[in-house]
């Protein structure tokens, strides 16, 4: 069984206003924006830590730009 978890968040007028009007648009629950939002969050995030990571590796291969990763690999 899916564990569940209730959480309460504070938001401002606005945040609150911004998130209905998202709501509104896509026909998705609040719950369902938050949660897609954290999912995009932490994939961002993820990006970021590989980014990070590969951009020192592909440096240090001489790799600064898409044109060096593309005339290596053509």
């Amino acid at each position: 069984p899916i564990m569940q978890t209730t959480l309460t968040v504070r938001l401002s007028d606005n945040e609150a206003q911004a998130l209905d009007a998202i709501c509104a648009s896509t026909g998705k629950s609040r719950s369902e924006v938050v949660r897609d939002s954290l999912r995009a969050y932490r994939l961002r995030e993820a990006l970021r830590a590989s980014q990070a990571q590969l951009g020192a590796a592909a440096r240090a291969s001489g790799w600064l730009t898409e044109e060096d990763i593309l005339q290596d690999v053509s």
